[in-house]
């Protein structure tokens, strides 16, 4: 009987405190920040090639469109919540990577994605 009391008397207030303060687990409704680029592989002819970016930062807050060729330095593409834009000068077996940011800081990477032109 002792141990059963003192068995308790260890566990009880164990279950108490961990019902007070429960884990916080992630939020269902959580935005994730999205950026693609449709057609990619991006098919070049004669000229260039065309493809559309479409960015969402996913909490509707302004975002930046950044651009870097061939691993080159970046610079603006577009910005916007959220938004699309063409990027009509794709070039065969050039590789571009779209990087958005959040807000204007260019500070806050949120998502990225790579484009090629093929034939």
């Amino acid at each position: 009987m002792k141990r059963f009391i003192r068995t308790t008397a260890v566990v009880l207030p164990l279950f108490f405190l961990a019902a007070c303060n429960p884990s916080k687990a992630p939020e269902a409704n959580a935005s994730t920040a999205t950026i693609t680029a449709s057609p990619n592989p991006v098919p070049v002819g004669q000229g260039a090639g065309t493809t559309t970016i479409t960015w969402n930062t996913g909490d509707g807050s302004a975002g930046q469109v950044y651009l870097s060729k061939e691993g080159g330095p970046e610079a603006i593409f577009a910005s916007g919540t959220p938004g699309s834009a063409a990027a009509p000068w794709i070039d065969v077996g050039t590789t571009y990577e779209f990087r958005l940011y959040a807000g204007t800081e260019h500070a806050k990477m949120l998502a990225k994605t790579q484009v090629k032109g093929q034939k």
